[in-house]
Order: structure tokens, then sequence, then C-alpha cells
């Protein structure tokens, strides 16, 4: 999954960018979009911003430009890939500061715009470094990417790894678990970026894989597999998953 953001003052151009990357590399089941129309709105909430691989930042906005804003993203996102774009102004000293990897002119035609922007995508996938889960199944070691898994349970020994199986090249039995040595808390840790988020106590469960959230205490997974939310996770999980899908759609 890649986080992009967009922090432009014009909501149209944000949302022609959008149009330019997905037709850039990125495939619109892999994004979410975070969208802000000043500086000043974005550097608000860029402490809830859980990951963000690219940042494309609008150099002329009312208050806060770009080069400020720049500045105070570096301080937190060092290596996200940064696209400065503008309608006037041209690229300074001060621009190449915060090492962004493009300086794009809204002025591009749409077909100019592809091709830079696919530069810009593909040095994103190049940073991008996915984390792989590493488990145990029947005396022998499979990974997964966060994509691959719906849902992690808590074990006495460890956890249990419950992947999609449509989206994994292996076949795996019923009655043979999964299972990794490292604690849900860990596991945690590396995979809320990527979309997880505690349903229960005992399990941590991906976004991308839920598709019904009813107002009782339970979800329904894509595979057809249907968890109870503890009534104690009720209030935070269903938030979380209006947020990924307020960004997803």
């Amino acid at each position: 999954m890649y986080y992009i953001t967009i922090c432009d003052d014009d909501k149209i151009y944000i949302d022609y960018l959008k149009e330019i990357i997905l037709e850039s590399g990125v495939d619109k089941e892999e994004v979410l979009f975070y969208e802000y129309e000043s500086g000043e709105n974005f550097l608000n909430d860029i402490s809830n911003l859980k990951k963000c691989d690219l940042l494309i930042l609008d150099m002329q906005m009312k208050t806060l430009d770009g080069h400020e804003t720049a500045l105070k993203f570096r301080k937190q996102f060092p290596k996200t890939t940064l696209v400065f774009c503008s309608g006037v102004c041209k690229p300074t000293d001060e621009s190449f500061k915060t090492t962004p990897c493009r300086y794009l002119y809204k002025s591009y035609s749409r077909k100019t715009m592809i091709k830079e922007m696919q530069a810009v995508v593909k040095e994103m996938k190049v940073k991008q470094e996915i984390p792989y889960i590493v488990g145990s199944y029947y005396y022998n070691t499979v990974r997964f990417k966060p994509d691959d898994i719906m849902y992690i349970e808590n074990f006495r020994y460890g956890s249990i790894i419950h992947p999609y199986k449509d989206a994994v090249e292996y076949e795996f039995e019923e009655k043979h678990d999964i299972t990794t040595k490292k604690k849900l808390a860990e596991l945690f840790e590396v995979l809320q970026p990527y979309g997880f988020e505690y349903a229960h106590g005992s399990y941590i469960v991906n976004m991308k894989y839920v598709i019904k959230m009813p107002s009782i205490g339970e979800i329904k997974l894509k595979d057809g597999t249907i968890l109870s939310v503890a009534r104690s996770k009720l209030k935070t999980f269903r938030s979380a998953f209006s947020e990924w899908l307020s960004y997803k759609y």
C-alpha cells in the first residue's frame, strides 16, 4: 500500500494530480490519498500520518508557502519522496534544501506531466521498504507482505497468521496453522502503517479485507470470516475503518 499526500490550495488540481498518479504506474487498489488545501492544515495533522511515501506540495499557498512546509515536513519524514509543483515559481537554492526529486510546473501538458510522474512513482516504489512477516508452516518457512494477510491472532507461543488465500502463491491446509514467534504487539507496531488495527485484544485485522462493519460488534472479511470486535475496541476500530474508507474512496 502506498500513502500519498497532496497539499495544494486548489481542490480541482488535487483531483487532477490523483488522476495523473493513477495513470503513472500506481493501481487504485494499492494507494491511499491524503488531501490538504493549506500548509497549516497539513502540518497540524502531520502527527496523525502513520506513513507517507510521497508528498506533492504546492509552492505558492496563501499563508504558509511550500518551502516552510517542506522544512517542517522533513523533520518527521526525512526519506519520503518529495515533489514541488508550481504555477509560476522557479526552483531556488532554498527549494533544494529539502531534497525534492522533482519540480513540476502546473503548465505542463498532460502527456509531460504523466512522463514526469512516472519517474516520481518509480523513485517512490524503489524507496519503499515493505516489511515481510515470516512464519512457519508444517516445517516450512513462508514470508508474507502486509497486503497478503487478513488478520493475525494471538497464540500461546507467539501469533497465528491468517493470509488471504487468493493473494498468495501457496496452498495451505486448514489443519496446519501458520505461526510466528513474534507477539501480537510487536507485529502491530510493524503493520499499523499498512492498515492494521486491533479489533480485539487477541487479534489485529487488515482493513483492506473488511467488507462489512455492522453497528453490532462484529466484522465480515473478504473470505467470509466473521470476527467479533471487543466492546473496548469498537469505537477505535470503527473510527479507523471509517478513516481508511475515506482515504481509499
